[in-house]
């Protein structure tokens, strides 16, 4: 009679387990801030297929970071313009560490135009603003490579 009380314990342990939820890579994201890139003549540089713009990460309550995002073959948008991206940045956490921003970023199947998934522990997803400025041409995004500043 004992080990029929433990069955029936370790079953209803068993639908309870089943019955959690179950997270995925794909859990539900909060917007952890906004990055800023820009780069042009002036702050923008191209060397071989790669192209480097200077971006911001704005964080509400804590200091601006700086970072380099290396995109490949942009280089034939730069010249005399400015090219200007912004993306929300989503997130399981709502903050990040200098170093969870980093990494390579791919375009995120079946999204958007410059939808873009990866980061440190391809957690980030980044997905455009709609602030867009027609005197500045629109470029499509396939990968890309953030790294910060000081680094």
């Amino acid at each position: 009679m004992r080990t029929t009380g433990h069955w029936v314990l370790l079953a209803m342990c068993g639908v309870v387990a089943l019955a959690a939820p179950i997270t995925t890579a794909e859990a539900q994201q909060v917007q952890a801030g906004t990055l800023a890139c820009r780069g042009g003549p002036d702050t923008g540089f191209i060397l071989g297929p790669v192209t480097n713009l200077d971006c911001v990460l704005h964080v509400e309550s804590a200091p601006d970071r700086r970072y380099v995002a290396a995109i490949p073959n942009l280089g034939v948008f730069i010249g005399d313009q400015d090219v200007v991206l912004s993306w929300k940045v989503m997130a399981p956490v709502p903050w990040l560490g200098l170093d969870d921003l980093a990494g390579s970023y791919a375009h995120a199947s079946g999204a958007g135009d410059n939808v873009l998934a990866g980061g440190t522990h391809a957690t980030i997803a980044l997905h455009p603003l709609d602030d867009k400025d027609p005197a500045i041409p629109p470029v499509k995004i396939e990968s890309l490579e953030i790294r910060p500043m000081d680094h």
